[in-house]
């Protein structure tokens, strides 16, 4: 016997089981409706938690920004304070002095390294003893050497390194160069 492909299921007498799924929500309508109320609580938390790890991060994006920026005033401020006890040292001629106040200020753990360079670029006094005598060999500084103010080189995106003219009555008595660790928020 041929069927007709026009003649309805209900006709030919074949009959459609509904899906899976429309048989479970039919007989378990309360289920259901929990599950689906589960499903969307579900989705609205991992919803806020991720809106809430992008605001997060967008906060501490900002607030870095702004940490490096105080970070940079700051050092600009202190350097010339510190260029000002170096030269008054510096033209007692007590090294000694300026020597001590190097190491003191090195102790602070922000502080990596500071170097006193003379007018041609050998360090003359350093918190790294070895380096004393030697060439500056950080290339960025080498470049402003001869600037006339205080100029600050961000070397990675947590240390600045401050490059500032000790200047005499006359001309340039030396640069002091010092390589601050900013702190970064996480």
């Amino acid at each position: 016997m041929l069927q007709d492909e026009n003649v309805s299921p209900e006709v030919s007498g074949i009959e459609k089981k509904p899906s899976v799924c429309k048989r479970f929500v039919k007989k378990r309508p309360v289920t259901t409706t929990v599950l689906i109320a589960l499903l969307a609580v579900v989705l609205v938390y991992f919803g806020k938690e991720i809106q809430g790890k992008l605001q997060r991060r967008a906060v501490v994006k900002t607030a870095n920004a702004q940490l490096l920026e105080n970070n940079k005033a700051m050092l600009k401020t202190l350097s010339k304070s510190v260029d000002w006890s170096i030269r008054s040292e510096m033209m007692r001629g007590n090294m000694e002095q300026v020597n001590l106040l190097m190491t003191e200020l090195v102790k602070d753990s922000h502080f990596q390294y500071i170097h006193l360079l003379e007018a041609n670029g050998n360090v003359l006094l350093s918190t790294n003893k070895k380096m004393e005598g030697q060439p500056i060999e950080i290339r960025e500084v080498k470049s402003v050497l001869t600037a006339d103010s205080t100029v600050l080189i961000n070397e990675n995106d947590s240390v600045i390194t401050v490059v500032s003219p000790v200047m005499g009555y006359d001309g340039r008595l030396g640069t002091l160069v010092m390589g601050y660790t900013c702190k970064v928020l996480k």
